[in-house]
């Protein structure tokens, strides 16, 4: 199992980082290589796009994402699975949410997933990281903008 965690600090309020974490259109400004996505269930199940790859070699990756436990503004649980080829890829996480001050709030998240084969999981451990990065620097931007 890969496990990738970590978090960041917001000079924003909690409900702030909140809402931009939960709502699609926002969130999905901020995710890397996110080609469309559709709500099939109003806030808790959507349909994913994701692209990989350059050029000749880019393929489309299908992910169903499901919020599963929401606690507005401190918690939110979720699942996804992402579809790679014959291959379903589960993930799993979570984001916790604490206000330190009035406008600080610390975003603490995780991320579980089993890749399927070595080779796999080495493109995974090489690529997910500037992507997390990368999301988290847009989510810090978005939220402390606003």
């Amino acid at each position: 199992m890969m496990e990738f965690q970590g978090t960041v600090a917001f000079a924003a309020a909690q409900t702030a980082v909140w809402h931009i974490l939960t709502t699609p259109a926002l969130v999905s400004q901020c995710t890397p290589r996110l080609q469309g996505w559709a709500a099939l269930e109003e806030e808790s199940q959507f349909q994913l796009q994701f692209i990989w790859g350059k050029g000749s070699s880019t393929v489309i990756i299908p992910l169903l994402l499901t919020w599963q436990t929401i606690t507005p503004p401190t918690y939110l649980q979720w699942h996804c699975q992402a579809q790679m080829g014959r291959t379903a890829v589960p993930l799993r996480g979570d984001f916790h949410l604490s206000a330190t001050e009035t406008r600080q709030t610390n975003l603490t998240f995780s991320a579980q997933l089993t890749p399927p084969n070595k080779f796999m999981g080495k493109m995974i451990q090489n690529t997910a990281p500037p992507l997390i990065e990368q999301f988290f620097n847009c989510l810090k931007k978005t939220a402390e903008a606003v």
